[in-house]
């Protein structure tokens, strides 16, 4: 395996990825390289043709296969957090999104409420939009600092970025890796601050399978009519299950590993689930989870109903 000149963080070879992922499943990855800080991005971006970039490894499904390339986890060496100015809060890509809720908090600035039970980071954030209750991280962003495939660093402005539910197109090429990233807050009370906090977390719970390993919502609200959730529920299928992989009883767009899960089950599962929806509704639903593949496809027999 090609080392990578200089790198000062953590380095780890034939690594298995469903320990690195919230969902719990995924196959080998030759390296995984968990750098200290952006210099270490530089280096390895400027060192290896082909890496795959995880965040808190939530919103991807990875197959049970693994990958042949090495994996750039951009968590623990990449969550500092300062405040630059008034209203304004700078952070690193691998700040996960609960944390960072808690370090806008105790500084006094709102707006980030909405994200108190996002699994991820603010880098993977970024790349999908991520939101919830009607808010969007791109509505928050003042800059973001991008480094290139060759190593070269660049700052773009939302106005740059085209962005949109669930997307974000940065019109560089891939793969590039968020490093830094400086949102612009509102002043608030800490008290309503931590009232809004508890009242998203309480409906987050009494709505979403907390608690479960699952990669977030699993595909996208279609652009026109019902929410995915409620597609997938009305066709029934709330309870289905392959294996270990079960569409939540909770949340109709979760699926959750319920134990010893592979990476095939979930995909056929997701596969059976997008089927039902299209033959009942007439609507395709869209992966809003990344798949990084390949995957196989076991057959409708796999699947055991859950109709009721």
């Amino acid at each position: 395996m090609k080392t990578v000149p200089g790198f000062s963080g953590k380095v780890t070879e034939d690594v298995l990825l469903a320990e690195h992922t919230t969902m719990g499943v995924g196959g080998p990855a030759p390296l995984l390289l968990e750098p200290s800080g952006a210099e270490d991005v530089k280096r390895v971006l400027r060192a290896l043709n082909e890496i795959i970039v995880i965040g808190a490894g939530s919103n991807v499904l990875i197959g049970d296969a693994g990958v042949n390339a090495p994996v750039l986890k951009m968590v623990n060496g990449l969550k500092k957090e300062s405040n630059t100015s008034s209203g304004s809060l700078k952070v690193g890509a691998g700040h996960r999104l609960p944390a960072l809720v808690g370090a806008a908090t105790e500084a006094g600035l709102s707006g980030l409420e909405w994200a108190v039970g996002v699994p991820g980071t603010v880098g993977g954030a970024l790349v999908v939009n991520a939101g919830a209750f009607g808010s969007e991280i791109w509505e928050f962003v003042k800059t973001a600092e991008i480094t290139l495939m060759n190593g070269e660093t660049v700052t773009v402005a939302p106005d740059v970025v085209s962005w949109s539910y669930r997307a974000a197109d940065f019109g560089v090429e891939k793969p590039y890796v968020i490093t830094e990233v400086e949102l612009g807050l509102l002043s608030g009370d800490r008290e309503t601050i931590r009232g809004l906090i508890r009242e998203y977390a309480d409906r987050r719970k009494k709505t979403q399978p907390v608690g479960a390993a699952s990669a977030g919502s699993f595909f996208k609200n279609p652009p026109d009519g019902e929410p995915a959730g409620k597609l997938v529920d009305d066709a029934g299928l709330k309870g289905v299950r392959c294996g270990g992989a079960v569409v939540s009883d909770v949340h109709a767009n979760f699926i959750v590993n319920d134990g010893g899960a592979r990476a095939d089950e979930v995909y056929t599962l997701a596969e059976y689930v997008r089927r039902a929806v299209a033959e009942r509704f007439a609507v395709e639903l869209e992966y809003e989870v990344e798949l990084i593949g390949p995957f196989n496809y076991l057959g409708d027999e796999a699947v055991e109903s859950g109709r009721v």
